[in-house]
């Protein structure tokens, strides 16, 4: 399935592409599940059934059909309505459960070979509210008794044996994660073991309820998003992962090689003679010891790295320290003013003087000025105790604390496996020389991003403790200052 429709091949043929036929949104495949030679295709244009690979059948209500991302398949037999009148089992039930624009839909059939003929079709109600995290799985366990609805943070689990809507008991399941992973699918294994890939590793456990643990590296510390656990995989392998930059088999001890080459030859990749050849010659060189630079404890890497983002602890206490300050500074207002009064006047009057009779004008001016000036403090005092931008503060630091905790989790991923390298390395005489020469690179490239969190710190470190590098410091036990 892809982008640009649904693709089928033969080993000895082109491949050949199965339109669709509703037009270019049922022509963008999402999933594809298989079950006993059917087909269901989750598309953008609805969800698609077919029981030969040649003829797909819609499964949608019949109006304008919602987008489908997630499907997940279900066989039963029925206990009357499947029986035929011999009173042997017929026809199989087949329940479709799907995840998209629509919500948690299941659409249960008696599978016939032109198709399914469709009994009901049922939108369920989601454990969750649509607005919340999307689902990324939908999964059955392998008895096919409990449906799985996988959200980023937790599993949502659902008995279906004989479930109405109207009785829906969903139990939750919430898995220790690493901070800031989520989840990205759910697969369970042959032998009852439970599989989650994650953005922050692969996971492993007995059980869905038991405690999961981190995979060895390198699928335990790389963004992993697939899994498959059969039978018949190449060399032998237990289960192959697809991850970030590499597809990463699940081998027992001593089957590394057939694994490779038989992956080799499936990428149409042969290995060279002379690492064929020399391989177990090698190995009975017994080489010396590999011994890498010396690291700092891992506290003080880490610390060094969330001051340099802006993390640290202490940048919290100095917010709250100023937030209880902030009310013993007052509010400062300073008021001016300026008036300005003009009077002007004038006055007549007539006298008799001398036998004579006189006007007399008199004139009169006058001018005022008027400054004023205030300065107000006002103090919020109240803020003391209760400060005004604290549920804002508190707001903000719970984000810087969840972003410390995953800067935090990096760092250690990338300490930690640097010092299972570094042990490895340690009896290199029980490594191929290419696995050594592989490890070497690779703790080179753990260091490198050290070295970028840091901001080049641990570049200096090592070269300001050059006598140190032949007593590598145990990790995380050092008391001795390293400025």
């Amino acid at each position: 399935g892809s982008e640009e429709g649904l693709q089928f091949w033969a080993h000895d043929a082109r491949p050949q592409r199965r339109t669709l036929r509703d037009g270019d949104t049922s022509n963008r495949v999402s999933r594809i599940e298989a079950s006993r030679g059917a087909l269901v295709v989750a598309t953008e244009g609805g969800a698609y059934w077919s029981s030969s690979g040649t003829v797909f059948q819609s499964l949608g209500s019949g109006s304008a059909d919602q987008s489908v991302a997630w499907v997940a398949v279900r066989r039963a037999v029925p206990s009357h309505a499947g029986e035929s009148a011999a009173g042997q089992p017929g026809p199989g039930l087949v329940e479709v459960w799907s995840f998209g624009g629509e919500g948690l839909v299941r659409v249960r059939g008696i599978e016939a070979t032109a198709g399914l003929r469709v009994l009901d079709r049922v939108v369920w109600p989601l454990p969750r509210p649509a607005a919340e995290a999307g689902v990324v799985d939908l999964v059955f366990d392998r008895a096919g008794e409990r449906l799985h609805v996988v959200y980023p943070d937790a599993i949502a689990v659902l008995e279906v044996e004989g479930s109405d809507p109207r009785d829906l008991r969903w139990q939750w399941v919430r898995p220790v994660l690493s901070p800031g992973a989520a989840i990205r699918r759910l697969v369970f294994g042959a032998a009852g073991n439970v599989w989650l890939t994650t953005d922050h590793g692969l996971l492993a456990a007995n059980a869905l309820t038991s405690s999961f643990r981190r995979t060895g590296n390198p699928a335990g510390s790389r963004e992993c998003s697939d899994l498959v656990e059969a039978n018949g995989l190449p060399g032998g392998a237990r289960a192959i992962a697809l991850c970030r930059t590499s597809l990463l088999a699940l081998v027992d001890d001593g089957e590394a090689p057939a694994v490779a080459a038989e992956l080799a030859e499936l990428a149409e990749l042969s290995p060279a003679a002379d690492d064929r050849e020399g391989g177990a010659a090698g190995r009975a060189d017994s080489p010396e010891p590999i011994t890498l630079a010396a690291d700092p404890p891992v506290a003080e890497i880490r610390s060094r790295a969330l001051a340099r983002v802006g993390l640290s602890v202490e940048r919290a206490d100095t917010l709250w320290q100023g937030l209880r300050k902030k009310a013993f500074w007052p509010s400062l207002e300073l008021r001016g003013a300026y008036d300005a009064d003009q009077d002007r006047g004038s006055s007549r009057d007539q006298t008799f003087v001398s036998g004579d009779t006189r006007n007399l004008l008199d004139r009169d001016r006058g001018e005022g000025r008027h400054y004023a000036a205030v300065i107000t403090f006002d103090w919020e005092l109240g803020g003391i105790a209760y400060p005004e931008d604290s549920v804002d503060l508190s707001r903000e630091l719970r984000q810087v604390t969840s972003l410390r905790d995953d800067v935090s989790d990096e760092i250690h991923q990338l300490y930690f496996e640097r010092q299972r390298i570094r042990a490895q390395l340690a009896t290199a005489e029980l490594l191929a020389p290419e696995e050594a020469a592989e490890l070497v690179l690779r703790a080179e490239e753990l260091d490198s991003g050290l070295d970028a969190w840091t901001g080049g710190w641990l570049g200096a470190w090592r070269a300001a403790n050059e006598a140190s590098a032949r007593n590598p410091i145990h990790p995380g036990r050092s008391d001795r200052s390293v400025d």
